[in-house]
């Protein structure tokens, strides 16, 4: 059997001077994918030993849903918005269940 979900695990730092109000586009930007057709998972956390780097679990149901989420127009915005509050580029790491 074939699995074709779509596992991620992304990680970003932010500017300890502007993770509060990241924190707070991030929770709305998450609600929003919440409603998405093939989002199964999505998890917005912080590390507890760094308290300014945000971790995104999520779990698509399918890579054509997974490519249709990164078009939305309030996720392209999202990582527009993070553009200068970030003190690296994101980590993201595809995984697999098995």
């Amino acid at each position: 059997m074939t699995n074709n979900k779509i596992i991620t695990n992304v990680e970003f730092s932010v500017n300890s001077e502007l993770i509060e109000i990241v924190v707070s586009e991030a929770i709305k930007t998450k609600d929003l994918i919440l409603l998405e057709e093939g989002t199964e998972i999505f998890k917005l956390t912080r590390k507890k030993d760094d308290a300014n780097t945000l971790v995104i679990f999520a779990v698509y149901t399918s890579k054509e849903l997974y490519e249709w989420h990164l078009e939305q127009v309030y996720v392209k915005s999202f990582f527009s918005f993070l553009q200068d509050k970030l003190l690296a580029a994101p980590r993201a790491t595809y995984l697999e269940e098995i």
